[in-house]
């Protein structure tokens, strides 16, 4: 598999796997009852555990071809990603300051990929 894509794929997973774990808590938040037993039947659970787990295969693929110091780095997409989704699916706010971090970690994500 080439390296970048496997890179790309697990940057989409490691999102996705994040937004349905959000996603899960406010389902979470909203009911009552035990929490083991919620989530064990919460198919958005599952779906954040396949992603992170397929995230996870993607991840070892990746670090056969890239140092790992580069191929970190280069998550950090996340950022800005995750918090973007979050705005737009969950109505949250990112205060100024948020976005700043988010514009500097992506700033790092590029010099770092040029070298």
């Amino acid at each position: 598999m080439n390296p970048w894509l496997a890179i790309a794929a697990t940057i989409v997973l490691t999102v996705a796997g994040q937004l349905l774990q959000k996603r899960t808590a406010l389902r979470f938040a909203a009911a009552r009852g035990s929490a083991l037993a919620f989530y064990l039947r919460a198919a958005d659970f599952w779906l954040a555990l396949l992603c992170l787990s397929g995230a996870m295969a993607l991840w070892l693929v990746a670090l056969a071809s890239f140092d790992v110091s580069k191929a970190y780095a280069l998550l950090g997409i996340n950022y800005l990603l995750v918090p973007l989704a979050a705005v737009w699916l969950f109505g949250e706010r990112l205060p100024p300051r948020g976005w700043l971090g988010a514009l500097l970690v992506c700033a790092g994500i590029f010099l770092i990929g040029r070298s």
